[in-house]
């Protein structure tokens, strides 16, 4: 986030980490971060653990699913978002600005928008993530919805919610728990990856 604070949009991060060995939990939460970075990729050092997606096929999750199948979802995530991304980071080369950013860039007059940077970012001006990515035991956590109208954009059955004051959720945090939402009064362009079985994005 510092990156993009400092008015460098394109800017992200090495997700599952790069010195020592990562764990399968991790390496799942960073791809979910990673997701929402304008820039990430898997990368490490050597004499460490083999930390790409397919190293944790056998990995089991919960049930029958996968850290690689969590990996998998984060990466289609990205994919969606693509064309929202395209368009902001165009925007941000001609009128300055951050891309991925802490609420109170956009929400200056609001105190709580200061509070858990981490957990809380604007990506652009119309989309909230909500993300807890460093707590492998934190089975819930807490995220905070400024003043105004916010719509789940990936669970539409959750609806939306509104708030003249802004109110804070306790909402699950597991390796693939995610919380986007679209700001009332935006339109985000988006593509279903997964339906499409999109696998790179020349095929978008």
């Amino acid at each position: 986030m510092a990156d993009n604070i400092a008015g460098v949009p394109l800017s992200g991060s090495d997700i599952c980490g790069t010195i020592y060995d990562t764990t399968p939990e991790l390496c799942a939460r960073w791809h979910f971060v990673g997701a929402f970075y304008p820039f990430s990729r898997n990368h490490n050092t050597v004499l460490t653990r083999a930390q790409e997606a397919y190293s944790f096929a056998n990995e089991i999750y919960e049930g029958q699913t996968t850290y690689l199948d969590i990996m998998r979802k984060a990466m289609r995530v990205k994919y969606h978002l693509s064309t929202y991304y395209q368009s902001e980071l165009t925007f941000l080369h001609e009128e300055g600005g951050a891309f991925y950013k802490p609420l109170f860039f956009e929400f200056p007059n609001d105190p709580r928008s200061y509070n858990d940077l981490n957990n809380n970012v604007m990506l652009g001006a119309g989309l909230k993530l909500g993300i807890q990515s460093n707590s492998t035991t934190q089975q819930r956590s807490e995220f905070y919805f400024p003043p105004g109208s916010w719509c789940d954009v990936f669970e539409p059955k959750n609806g939306c919610s509104k708030s003249s004051i802004g109110q804070i959720k306790e909402l699950p945090s597991k390796a693939d728990d995610f919380y986007l939402h679209i700001r009332g009064g935006f339109i985000v362009p988006l593509q279903n990856a997964t339906l499409l079985n999109i696998n790179t994005t020349a095929q978008l």
